[in-house]
C-alpha cells in the first residue's frame, strides 16, 4: 500500500462519522444536481425541496423528517464547499476530542434543535448543515470553557477568544449583509451546542447521577423544540 493511500486510510478511520457526513452531504447535492432542475450554481426550490428542503408548512402537514434530511442538502455549489470545508474541518476537531459517537449525538441533536428553531421563527425554504456547524462551533467553545475553569481564563485564551469573535461576527453578517443566511437556524445550533459541550466535557466528573439528569433535560429540550416545530400554527414571522 502506498504511504499517500494509507493516511487516507488513517484519516478516515481517525473520524470515520466525520467522513461518513462529508460523503452523504456530497452524495445528495450530487444526486439532486444530476436529476434535479439548477440556476446557475443554485439548486432550484422545487428540486431543494423534493430532496429534503424543511419549511414550516411541510414539517406541520406531516413531513417531520425535513428537519433531519434538511442538515445534509445544500443550495449551491458555495453554500456546498463552504459547509464541508467547516464540517471536515471542526467536526474532525469534535470527534477527536469526544469521539465518534458523542459526536454523532452532539451533531445530530444540535442540527435537529437548529432545524427547530429555524421552523418556528420563520416560513421559508431553508436546507444546509450550517445549523449543526454552529452547533458544533459552540461545542468546542463549551468544551474550552469548561476547561478553562472561569470565565476569565476563558476569555484570555486566544484561541477560543477568537473563536468567539468569529461566531458573533457572522451571525451580525448574517441578520445585516447576507440575508440569505438562515441566522435562525445558526443561533438555534449555537444555544443547543452550549449545554450539549458543557455535558460532553462533564461526562467524565464523579457526579453520575447529576451528568445523567443534565443529559436527560439536554434530550427533553430538543425533543420539546422539535414537537413544537411539528405542531400546526405554532410560530412567528413569515
Amino acid at each position: 500500500m502506498s504511504r499517500g493511500a494509507h493516511s487516507i486510510a488513517d484519516r478516515i478511520l481517525e473520524v470515520p462519522i466525520t467522513c461518513l457526513f462529508t460523503a452523504i452531504v456530497l452524495g445528495v447535492f450530487a444526486i439532486a444536481w444530476t436529476h434535479g432542475e439548477h440556476e446557475g450554481i443554485s439548486l432550484s426550490g422545487d428540486t431543494l425541496r423534493s430532496y429534503g428542503a424543511m419549511h414550516r408548512v411541510l414539517v406541520s402537514n406531516g413531513d417531520y423528517w425535513r428537519l433531519l434530511t434538511a442538515m445534509f442538502m445544500h443550495a449551491n455549489w458555495l453554500h456546498l464547499l463552504l459547509n464541508t470545508y467547516m464540517l471536515f474541518t471542526w467536526g474532525g476537531e469534535v470527534e477527536r476530542t469526544v469521539g465518534s459517537v458523542w459526536f454523532s449525538f452532539a451533531y445530530v441533536t444540535t442540527g435537529l434543535g437548529a432545524s427547530a428553531v429555524s421552523v418556528l421563527s420563520h416560513s421559508v425554504t431553508s436546507v444546509g448543515a450550517s445549523g449543526a456547524l454552529f452547533g458544533i462551533v459552540a461545542v468546542v467553545l463549551a468544551i474550552l470553557y469548561r476547561r478553562a475553569g472561569s470565565w476569565e481564563s476563558f476569555m484570555s485564551n486566544p484561541g477560543a477568544r477568537s473563536i468567539l469573535v468569529q461566531s458573533v461576527v457572522w451571525i451580525l453578517i448574517g441578520f445585516s449583509v447576507l440575508r440569505g443566511i438562515d441566522n435562525y437556524a445558526h443561533l438555534g445550533g449555537f444555544a443547543f451546542g452550549i449545554p450539549c459541550g458543557l455535558l460532553l466535557e462533564g461526562r467524565r466528573g464523579r457526579n453520575r447521577n447529576r451528568w445523567i439528569a443534565g443529559l436527560a433535560a439536554y434530550i427533553l429540550l430538543v425533543l420539546g423544540v422539535v414537537v413544537a416545530a411539528c405542531i400546526p400554527g405554532l410560530g412567528f414571522g413569515e
